[in-house]
């Protein structure tokens, strides 16, 4: 081990005098050679001086480009919410019809005055106005565990039920009537019925249904 040792050191130290000697006697081996330590030490300081400069660069770009992806969303966002508030102000004159149509609270008082409503002008008689299952006062969340599809987005829902009877055409004319009501309603069950009598024919109608509200 210790023979190998001095025998690589031998080699390489004959090595670097004969290039020691050379670079003496020859002024083009001492140039050249100056000039490539001189390259390779330039090299080597501006790597280290180039570095931090580099990263810090390549940190800004990336910086720049996700404060431009930030701004382009927000900027979208704000040309969307300017659209928003011209629709607003253009349809200013329904919103007090659309809260009106879907309310943020169950309103059974309401609904009863528009039927009521309805039965005077088509010339029938209320039977009966049930309203089932909804809180009036506390919490205005009502998920009625009905057996008929949710209403859309899981809207809070006021179940009801209303009779009405009288002439066949009066009571058909207040059925079109009552789907066009201003209060938004889903019709799920409609049975009607006729019964004979001295005053003559009678058309019974029962409509089942509930009103969504939010309950915002």
């Amino acid at each position: 081990m210790a023979q190998g040792w001095r025998g690589s050191y031998t080699r390489y130290k004959g090595f670097f005098l004969n290039i020691s000697a050379l670079y003496k006697k020859r002024p083009d081996i001492r140039a050249f050679l100056e000039v490539i330590l001189s390259l390779s030490t330039i090299t080597v300081f501006l790597l280290f001086a180039l570095k931090p400069t580099a990263v810090t660069i390549i940190n800004l770009l990336q910086q720049i480009k996700e404060r431009k992806e930030t701004l382009s969303v927000l900027t979208q966002k704000v040309n969307d919410l300017e659209k928003v508030s011209d629709i607003i102000q253009q349809n200013q004159n329904y919103i007090p019809d659309i809260n009106i149509a879907i309310p943020n609270a169950p309103n059974p008082g309401i609904f009863s005055e528009q039927v009521e409503g309805l039965a005077a002008k088509n010339t029938v008689n209320i039977f009966g106005i049930s309203i089932n299952h909804v809180p009036l006062v506390g919490d205005l969340t009502n998920k009625d565990t009905t057996k008929y599809t949710p209403l859309p987005d899981s809207t809070n829902e006021m179940p009801f039920s209303v009779s009405v009877s009288g002439k066949f055409l009066n009571v058909i004319s207040f059925i079109h009537d009552f789907t066009g009501m201003r209060i938004a309603t889903k019709i799920d069950t409609l049975n009607i019925n006729s019964s004979l009598s001295d005053k003559g024919l009678t058309i019974v109608a029962i409509i089942s249904g509930r009103v969504p509200y939010t309950g915002n």
